[in-house]
């Protein structure tokens, strides 16, 4: 549908696994941040000014992409996609009951944009996308009002959309410190490719 795209794949399945132990470095950076600034810049151009080859650039970004460390999408305000309702929702979870469970839970309802398990006065964020008042109403009631595993939930409204830039293709699943990532392809890559 665009924007934040209300397409979801299954985590577990189509997951890709990063460690932040690496990050983006060098030549690379450079690269990604003349990417921020356009992201249609042709790759001849970012050659040109970095003082490398087109196949190089050519050669970084696809690696980028398929470590899921970089993507490219169009960013549409969900108004102009005819979606009038959105919330960001702190959640508290019930007692006896893992955060990670209702996160995962979260993760496979296509109106959850975001979902992030924190360190705060709530257990976590889950930012809800709805066409209207009423399917966030009913989202709420479904979900959150109706479930034994939530003890608490304060609905923040949304009332103005001024910046909306994080999307992935692919859910991020952190690693577990082998300094390893898992492409789409299925090969493991090391971070030092990156550099």
């Amino acid at each position: 549908m665009g924007g934040r795209q209300m397409r979801f794949a299954r985590v577990q399945d189509d997951a890709v696994t990063y460690s932040s132990n690496t990050p983006i470095e060098g030549l690379s950076l450079e690269i990604v941040s003349m990417l921020q600034e356009d992201g249609r810049a042709a790759f001849s151009s970012i050659a040109q000014k970095l003082g490398v080859s087109e196949a190089t650039v050519r050669s970084r970004v696809a690696r980028m992409r398929d470590a899921n460390l970089i993507h490219f999408i169009t960013v549409v305000n969900p108004l102009a996609l005819g979606y009038t309702a959105w919330a960001m929702l702190g959640i508290k979870v019930s007692q006896g009951v893992s955060a990670d469970q209702v996160a995962e839970y979260f993760r496979d309802c296509h109106e959850v944009v975001y979902a992030m398990r924190v360190a705060a006065r709530f257990d976590l964020l889950a930012e809800v996308v709805c066409q209207t008042p009423e399917e966030l109403r009913d989202f709420l009631d479904q979900h959150c009002y109706g479930s034994q595993m939530i003890c608490s939930v304060e609905p923040m409204v949304g009332l103005g959309l001024y910046k909306s830039l994080f999307k992935w293709e692919k859910p991020l699943i952190a690693g577990n410190g082998d300094h390893s990532r898992k492409a789409k392809n299925g090969r493991k890559e090391n971070g030092s490719a990156f550099r």
